[in-house]
């Protein structure tokens, strides 16, 4: 079936890559959140299950996802110009040993590009031809070590959505009639047998979860996944404007809370060494004081069992631990700078992430720090 890609726009265009990257190459995917990506919009390392079949693969070493969206495509030959421009670009900088990509980040052995883009698949002469050619050269020409990539375009991406209903419903601008005529029977028959049980232990935070909120978002995953058993698929929590509000996996229960990005920081471009973080609390503190509440959904799946964790990480606690910073609390990492942010005898209480070569910042804090806002906990059928 045929999709009008364009409707996404870049951003869930990007997204959609993401989720396929997940979906296909396995959980072992990184996904990077909004802003500038250098140059990955997902990385894997290890070896994957792709591409299988396939003489080359399964692919096993570290590699990137890159997304290239046309907003407005105009036919085959000048968008495949438009695709090439775009690949001699991307591999161009790469391969440039004064890029912040090559300098703060390791080359990838593997790359996925995907595109909006139709490339015709005449034999030699055609799109998809010309831009594996391309690669070729660009690889030799950059001494790049490069050992595979793969070309996701629009009808690759076409038939990954036509295999992975569950994500291509995810977005609007992609439901068909057959989705929403499938949707209401699903629905129609899981009313009659919902076989999911959903239960809320409400946590001791306040004036996030009311008896509404707890109520439509344990109806929302007794629907779920009285039909699915994989997580849902995307945030329970509404929220107001001024809400911050992002979703974590858990891989154990005394994991701390991870927010990959609280915010974009073009201004790291440059910095080279601990003496340049001087004065960022000031720009990140400015930052984070508009966010009323920060919250993370933490899914955890367990043997028949998911549960949904609302953690609530205090704005004035991350406010006041990075306005007490000074000349030696970040430190030189290889993905940036890191700082540690500690109160007295009390331990670690969260670390604040500077990371260069993707330009935003993250914070990890300790499990014991949030507020616990309830768990909705599901029994699969």
């Amino acid at each position: 079936m045929d999709y009008d890609l364009t409707r996404l726009g870049p951003r869930d265009f990007e997204h959609l890559t993401q989720a396929l990257a997940v979906k296909i190459l396995g959980t072992g995917v990184s996904v990077f959140g909004d802003g500038r990506d250098g140059g990955r919009e997902a990385t894997f390392r290890g070896q994957t299950s792709f591409p299988a079949p396939d003489p080359d693969g399964p692919w096993d070493g570290y590699g990137v996802l890159q997304a290239k969206f046309r907003t407005r495509p105009l036919g085959t030959s000048v968008d495949t110009k438009w695709f090439l421009k775009e690949v001699a670009q991307e591999l161009g900088t790469w391969g440039d040993p004064n890029s912040s990509r090559a300098k703060d980040g390791p080359l990838p052995d593997y790359m996925i590009l995907a595109t909006n883009v139709v490339l015709s698949s005449v034999a030699g002469s055609g799109g998809i031809d010309r831009v594996d050619k391309a690669i070729k050269e660009l690889v030799a020409k950059h001494r790049l070590p490069l050992k595979g990539w793969k070309v996701w375009h629009f009808d690759q991406i076409r038939t990954f959505l036509d295999l992975n209903p569950e994500i291509r419903q995810t977005y609007d601008a992609l439901i068909t009639p057959a989705d929403v005529l499938a949707d209401l029977r699903r629905r129609a028959e899981a009313r009659e047998t919902l076989k999911a049980n959903v239960r809320f232990s409400p946590g001791p935070g306040r004036g996030v979860v009311t008896g509404n909120v707890s109520r439509d978002i344990a109806n929302r995953l007794r629907l779920h996944h009285s039909l699915h058993s994989v997580p849902f698929g995307r945030s329970l929590i509404d929220g107001d404007s001024g809400w911050f509000v992002t979703v974590q996996r858990a891989r154990y229960d005394s994991m701390p809370l991870v927010i990959s990005k609280l915010m974009e920081a073009r201004w790291l471009r440059g910095f080279t060494t601990a003496d340049d973080c001087v004065g960022v609390e000031d720009r990140i503190v400015s930052e984070i004081s508009g966010f009323q509440r920060i919250l993370v959904l933490r899914v955890a799946e367990a043997s028949a069992v998911i549960t949904y964790r609302l953690y609530e990480i205090p704005v004035d606690l991350l406010v006041d631990g990075i306005q007490a910073a000074n000349g030696g609390t970040f430190k030189k990492t290889g993905f940036g700078f890191c700082g540690d942010f500690s109160q007295g005898n009390s331990g670690r209480l969260f670390d604040l992430r500077l990371e260069i070569s993707v330009e935003k910042i993250g914070v990890k804090l300790a499990l014991e720090c949030g507020i616990d806002h309830g768990t909705w906990t599901v029994e699969l059928p």
